[in-house]
């Protein structure tokens, strides 16, 4: 999975919790390094976003074609601020999780996202 976070505390801490559950997870601290990612590296099962980054935002990231090019992964946003249902409808999100949450929560979801693409035949 990719894992989009500028906030580098925040990022290692769930990044690390993923791993210790099994899931390899790359790391990004902006949209433009998330691009790169996308472009060079295997296509990620899962995008973990944050929309307020840096430079370009989750949003501009939603809106690039770098997550069709990688084969349109579903993506969780995460955001401190609230973002209207309406907006997550219009970019086709998977999930949101505002902040804070629990990492009960964000494991959940992982788990329910990864693994519902993983009926037998489908892995």
């Amino acid at each position: 999975m990719l894992l989009v976070e500028d906030d580098d505390d925040l990022r290692r801490i769930l990044a690390r919790q993923l791993r210790a559950r099994g899931y390899a997870v790359s790391e990004a601290g902006s949209a433009e390094e998330a691009e790169q990612r996308l472009h060079d590296e295997p296509a990620p099962g899962l995008v973990i976003l944050d929309i307020n980054l840096p430079g370009d935002t989750g949003w501009d990231l939603l809106r690039s074609d770098a997550l069709a090019a990688a084969a349109s992964p579903p993506v969780v946003i995460e955001s401190a601020l609230p973002v209207r249902p309406g907006r997550l409808v219009e970019f086709g999100v998977a999930g949101y999780l505002p902040k804070p949450f629990p990492l009960d929560t964000l494991m959940d979801t992982v788990e329910r996202l990864l693994h519902r693409n993983e009926a037998p035949g489908n892995a």
